[in-house]
């Protein structure tokens, strides 16, 4: 999931070059090309917070599940020796 969301941020990217080009043509005042530049910074800062916030979540759910692999593994273990344990008192 991130790294469609890195292939998206890098296609903008490149649509913004070819943007940037033409708005700066178009825009003489340097107030509204620094506006300009300052949303389009936002912009790509908004992307890399959403792209990292999906990759936080992912590692989130995933050491959740590991955390309950972990669980009842260490049951299993414990269930196991308790067995063993057994199966040497009655030879």
């Amino acid at each position: 999931m991130v790294y469609i969301w890195i292939y998206i941020r890098s296609l903008i990217v490149l649509i913004m070059l070819d943007f940037d080009k033409t708005f700066e043509n178009e825009v003489g005042s340097s107030k509204d090309k620094e506006i300009y530049k300052l949303k389009k910074n936002m912009a790509i800062k908004e992307e890399e917070v959403q792209a990292l916030y999906l990759e936080v979540k992912q590692q989130r759910s995933l050491a959740e599940k590991y955390e309950i692999e972990n669980k009842h593994l260490k049951q299993q273990i414990k269930q196991l020796e308790k067995e063993a344990e057994e199966m040497l008192l009655y030879p």
